[in-house]
């Protein structure tokens, strides 16, 4: 082969080594995402049940009428099938004796612990996709502590995004009843509440900071492909009906196969998030390096975006990392 095509081919290959898509696909093989997902959703399954009482429980000491809207919200974000499985676990923990006192009395700390279970596992996963070391839980019963602290505020977090989505809906329908411009504004404001719970999370979760720009437009991105493709899963349940070989327990199918796509969409935005994130703290490295030559009078520092990922491995090199939790 010419020597010519060879070095053009190798430059070539170097600048895709350096190309955003490049990154993200090598941190997609390297987190290893559909397990951390597949993880994700076995603790959302389990979590469910004393989330959701938890959830019902904050909204109402706000929204007297907080299981009918929640119960639309999850219909509305995740499908019938989801719906019709929350519905079963709130009449379950308003009838059955047990459940009720499990989630009002006796057993709230268990109740705490289950419902922020998911929560724990998420800020775990996202950690290894930020490239942190806040997963090894230094610090022991208090870090731990902490951390179920912090998962309890983003459930209370949760609780409020979802009273805001019930209002604006309620107050769209008002205003806007009987228009075709309803469905669109609907879509928009769904947008912009899930981009903002995507960048809250993508921002605080991680043991390292994530600056608020990177978080914002994460999320936004996120949420773009959770709108696209809760439309997508949805047409595929609805064509495929993966839930319908398993009779009686079809319907909990249907909702661990949203639950998963949904963690792998979550994900994913995580990725590109923590990719251009530290693309953008090298950047200004970068310019500070080069300014600091420059009043020396030596030449730019040549550096590649190749070397981001190495850096990022010790993101306390380049900043504080926040305490756990």
């Amino acid at each position: 082969m010419p020597r010519f095509i060879t070095s053009r081919l190798k430059s070539g290959f170097e600048r895709l080594q350096q190309s955003l898509p490049y990154a993200i696909a090598q941190r997609f093989v390297e987190i290893d995402i559909l397990t951390h997902a597949a993880s994700l959703t076995f603790f959302a399954l389990l979590s469910l049940a004393p989330l959701l009482v938890l959830l019902l429980w904050l909204t109402a000491s706000l929204y007297p009428a907080a299981q009918d809207a929640l119960l639309t919200q999850i219909q509305g974000i995740a499908g019938s099938g989801a719906g019709e499985v929350a519905s079963t676990v709130l009449e379950n923990a308003r009838t059955e004796p047990d459940v009720g006192s499990l989630a009002g009395t006796w057993s709230t700390l268990l109740l705490l612990f289950g419902a922020t279970a998911v929560f724990a596992r998420l800020q775990g996963t996202l950690n290894a996709i930020f490239h942190t070391a806040g997963d090894k839980l230094r610090g022991g019963l208090r870090a731990w502590l902490r951390k179920r602290v912090f998962s309890f505020g983003v459930v209370i977090a949760l609780g409020f995004l979802l009273l805001v989505s019930a209002a604006l809906t309620t107050v769209l329908e008002i205003a806007f009843g009987g228009s075709p411009t309803l469905p669109v504004l609907g879509n928009l404001a769904a947008l912009a509440l899930y981009t903002v719970a995507f960048a809250l999370m993508y921002h605080y979760l991680p043991d390292r900071r994530v600056r608020w720009r990177q978080a914002l437009l994460g999320g936004l991105l996120t949420a773009v492909l959770f709108v696209l493709g809760r439309w997508g899963i949805g047409l595929y349940i609805a064509e495929a009906a993966p839930g319908s070989a398993y009779g009686a327990m079809g319907t909990l199918v249907v909702l661990l196969v949203w639950l998963y796509y949904a963690a792998v969409v979550f994900f994913v935005g995580a990725m590109i998030t923590a990719v251009i994130d530290e693309r953008w703290r090298f950047g200004d490295v970068q310019r500070r390096l080069d300014e600091r030559a420059a009043r020396r009078g030596l030449p730019p520092v040549a550096e590649t975006p190749s070397t981001t990922a190495a850096a990022s491995a010790k993101p306390a090199t380049r900043e504080p990392e926040r305490a756990a939790g």
